[in-house]
């Protein structure tokens, strides 16, 4: 899906569309590459292109940019506070545009072979932005708004299930809600464009699952996601979900989800199994 169009112009709340499009006026003008990730990217995907409700309505604005230091990351901190359109907040990351929260997080060169940033001139808070260039690289081109254009990258559903798994382990317990967005894309991937797929290209797979559409679309969650990771975040994505289903596992991932979807212990725990699964298919 690298680099395809898709147009929901018009969809998107106008105080979203204005604040994105102020932030890539400076982004553009500093040459820095950004996305939309979050909650913000889950509702762009699925809710507003496949028509797949989201659980819940996300309040603010989670934004990736590509950088090589934190100068370079004020730069831009720094251009947006200038234009007098944002106003900078207490956390170093946020940024407020006319009420709308923007949490702006880099990754890149910035982060090193880590995977991981801490934030100057403290060094006390230290966030993972393992996975960002991998999903960055793989994200999808899409169309805010049609009059003017407005078009800014977002995190394929594959790249976003990266992000959510790996944001849930690095903040365990405080992430519930990447617990929860991750089950939401596992259950309704089978709708997010790939019935075609599984009757063509990937009818094997779905002949594996008993033609349980539900199970094949999580196995080719995984197959889908181990295509866009490196050998590094491939084996750390493994090692969480085996973590997590394995006889010895205390079940955090499964109990998380489980706020969310009551009552259905098992039925969770065979759907981690799955992407599982899936992520060891070639």
């Amino acid at each position: 899906m690298k680099n395809i169009l898709i147009d929901i112009s018009g969809k998107l709340d106008d105080s979203y569309s204005d604040a994105i499009r102020e932030v890539k006026k400076a982004a553009d003008f500093l040459k820095i590459s950004f996305f939309i990730v979050g909650a913000l990217a889950r509702d762009i995907i699925m809710e507003y292109f496949y028509k797949i409700k989201a659980p819940r309505r996300t309040t603010d604005i989670d934004l990736g940019i590509r950088v090589s230091s934190w100068s370079h990351f004020d730069l831009l901190m720094d251009r947006l506070e200038l234009s007098g359109e944002f106003n900078k907040s207490k956390e170093k990351h946020r940024v407020v545009y006319k009420g709308t929260i923007i949490d702006i997080v880099p990754f890149g060169k910035i982060s090193g072979s880590s995977g991981k940033i801490t934030w100057p001139p403290e060094n006390e808070v230290t966030m993972t932005v393992m996975g960002f260039n991998e999903v960055y690289n793989n994200s999808v081109l899409v169309r805010l708004q049609d009059n003017p254009i407005l078009e800014v990258k977002v995190p394929t559903l594959p790249g976003l299930s990266i992000l959510k798994l790996i944001s849930w382990k690095e903040n365990f317990p405080n992430r519930s809600k990447d617990a929860e967005d991750l089950l939401f894309i596992m259950k309704n991937y089978e709708y997010a464009g790939i019935t075609d797929r599984l009757y063509t290209a990937e009818l094997k797979l779905l002949e594996s699952a008993d033609f349980d559409n539900q199970i094949a679309g999580i196995l080719l969650l995984g197959k889908d996601i181990n295509k866009i990771c490196t050998n590094k975040i491939a084996k750390h994505i493994r090692r969480i979900i085996d973590e997590e289903t394995s006889e010895s596992s205390a079940y955090n991932l499964v109990k998380d989800m489980l706020t969310f979807r009551r009552n259905d212990f098992e039925g969770i725990l065979l759907l981690l199994k799955k992407l599982k699964e899936g992520l060891l298919m070639d």
